[in-house]
Formats: C-alpha cells, structure tokens, sequence
C-alpha cells in the first residue's frame, strides 16, 4: 500500500530493474510503464519484481493508452483483464483511461464513474491542461471528482512542463482540497510541491518524454538533463557545463551523492548522450529524495512544508538569475503559493 507522501519513480519496463532499488525506500516506490506498447511484458517485469527480485516499495503499473499517436479517447472501456491482472498481483488498481481532452466532460464522468465499481481502484485522469487552467473546466473536474470520491491519478499533457502553465499550480491545489485522494503521474519537481500540499504521491519520469504527457504529435528527443539542486530544476549537462566555466565555485558544482561520488557535476559531459541518461537520473533521483526527506521528513505538518517549498522556490528563481539563466516558469508558480505573494486568477 502507498504511504501517504510518497515520491516514486515513473519509468518503462525496460528501465524498471535498474530503477527498482533506487524506488525500493521508505515513501518511496515505482510506477511501470509498457515499453513499445507491450503490456505483457510490463506484467511478467511486475511478477518478477514482487517475486525474485524481492521489491518491497509500493508498485503499479500504468498501461499509458493515454499516450502516443495512437492514444485512446476517455470513452473507451476498461479492460477487464488488465484490471484483474494488477489485483492478482497484490497490486494497487490502476485504471487503464484514455485521454481526456479539454471539454469532454462526458469522458472524465465516464472513467470515474466506471472506477467506482473497481475495488480499490485509482482513475487515472490524463487531462488536457485546460481542466486545471480554466475556471468552468476546474468547477467541473472538482465537482465530479468530489462526488464519485475515487481516488485519482493526473497526468497533464504539455510539451514540456505543465506546471510551468498559467493557472495549473492553483488549479492543482484546488483540487487537492476536494476530498478525494490525488496523485500525479509523468512528474518533475513540482512532484515536491504537491507532496506538500497533500497529494498522497507524485512520481517523476526517469527521462524527459516520461516527465509530462506529450501530445499526440510526439515528443522531441532532447539531450539528458540532471537536477541542479541550487536552482530547483532540470538542467542540460552542457548547459551545467557552461554556467562552471563562468561561475568556477566548487562549493557550487561538487556533488556527494551515489552517483557523482564528490565530483563536480559536469562530469558527465565527457559521457555520450546514452551513456549519460542513467547516471544523469540517479543523481536526480538522490537530490528529489533528500528534498522530500527535508521538506516532509518526520511527518511535517503540510503547512510548514507548503511554506518551506515556496520559499526554496523563490530562492531558486534568485538563484538562476545570478547564473544568467532563463528562470523556469514552475519556480515562479510554486513561489507565489507562498504566505506573502498576491494570489493570481487562473488562466481563462
């Protein structure tokens, strides 16, 4: 079962076992994804990790017929042998939805609706944005979560991240004030943030295209990027590069975790793109862990973690203008949630 305040890993089959003991922690766990499409081998990958493998951290599994070219609408039904697969398995239930594009009311009603009758099942919710973003789409998503009382899994299409959005940072913290347990899939740090306003867990992709649902036309291959703690946020290896040449502090760049093992962190710039997706998330993987362990460790009350998270934001921001970066949106989002800012309308 998920503990509440959970941070898991979101990743493909393909990556599940080098992932697995990275997410096999205390508030921690692992969300599996299909690899290509192939859900059958996603189930053995499960089997294998609950049976010899020994994975003793929460784990579920997301079929992701939400994504792709190829993507099913909301309308389309369950599979119930998908469905009694994830039960067999001692698994949490997740719901395999299609795509819940801005307006289609009928199709978010559906998928909750249909959940009810799941035992212990969890709706996944892939939205456009527009649900959190715009006033009459957010009065409804609350209203028909509130009234089915599932619990939800979003995920937010965007091309990079949602939560760089006008209106989806509110929008989210609306909703986690509605009654029903709320987690998010395909996540980066703003994971962080809603593990301290109350979701029950956030998990964060592995690699960029798992960070956020792109839409339909595909996401675009982009170069490794790893967390660069003092900025809150995903950094290019070259781009990290860059700002040392220009900025040659030490006490900046040295890394002391598992995976930079007390080097500077553009170390990996010497490594190819392939050869720098796994490291690049394992280091990202130890700094979102040591946040939460600070943010929420020792069962923190939320309030004192919500205004720990904006003020870190804020501090972020400060931090990227000093490098000469373009500040990330979600920094400034997260800020505003803080005690002094001016509360801001959604986006319309």
């Amino acid at each position: 079962m998920l503990e509440a305040r959970s941070l898991l890993v979101y990743c493909t089959t393909n990556q599940a076992l080098r992932c697995a003991p990275i997410a096999d922690r205390p508030h921690g766990g692992l969300i599996a994804a299909p690899h290509l499409g192939d859900l059958r081998g996603l189930l053995e990958t499960a089997a294998y990790l609950r049976g010899r493998a020994g994975f003793g951290a929460p784990l579920l599994l997301d079929a992701a017929r939400y994504a792709g070219p190829d993507r099913l609408p909301a309308s389309a039904p369950f599979n119930p042998r998908w469905l009694r697969r994830q039960r067999e398995l001692g698994l949490a239930v997740l719901t395999d939805s299609g795509y819940v594009d801005a307006g289609d009311e009928s199709g978010l009603a559906s998928i909750l609706q249909r959940t009810t009758a799941v035992p212990d099942g969890i709706a996944v919710l892939p939205l456009h944005p527009a649900w959190l973003r715009d006033r009459l789409h957010l009065t409804l998503l609350t209203r028909h979560v509130r009234a089915t009382g599932v619990p939800v899994a979003l995920a937010l299409e965007a091309w990079a991240d949602p939560f760089g959005l006008p209106g989806c940072v509110p929008g989210l913290l609306e909703l986690l004030h509605c009654g029903a347990p709320v987690m998010l899939l395909r996540c980066d740090l703003s994971s962080l943030g809603a593990l301290c306003h109350g979701a029950v867990a956030a998990a964060v992709g592995t690699v960029a295209p798992l960070r956020h649902l792109a839409p339909r036309e595909g996401d675009a291959v982009r170069p490794p990027a790893t967390i660069f703690r003092p900025t809150l946020s995903y950094r290019r290896i070259r781009s990290i590069q860059r700002a040392k040449r220009a900025h040659p502090d030490p006490r900046l760049w040295t890394c002391d975790c598992p995976a930079c093992d007390g080097r500077e962190l553009d170390w990996m710039a010497g490594l190819d793109d392939r050869e720098r997706e796994v490291p690049a998330f394992e280091h990202a993987a130890a700094m979102l862990y040591a946040l939460r362990e600070e943010l929420l460790g020792g069962d923190l009350p939320l309030p004192r973690a919500a205004r720990s998270w904006a003020a870190r934001c804020a501090d972020a921001l400060y931090r990227e203008r000093e490098l000469g970066w373009e500040t990330t949106p979600m920094l400034r989002h997260w800020a505003e949630t803080g005690p002094n800012s001016v509360d801001l309308p959604l986006a319309s």
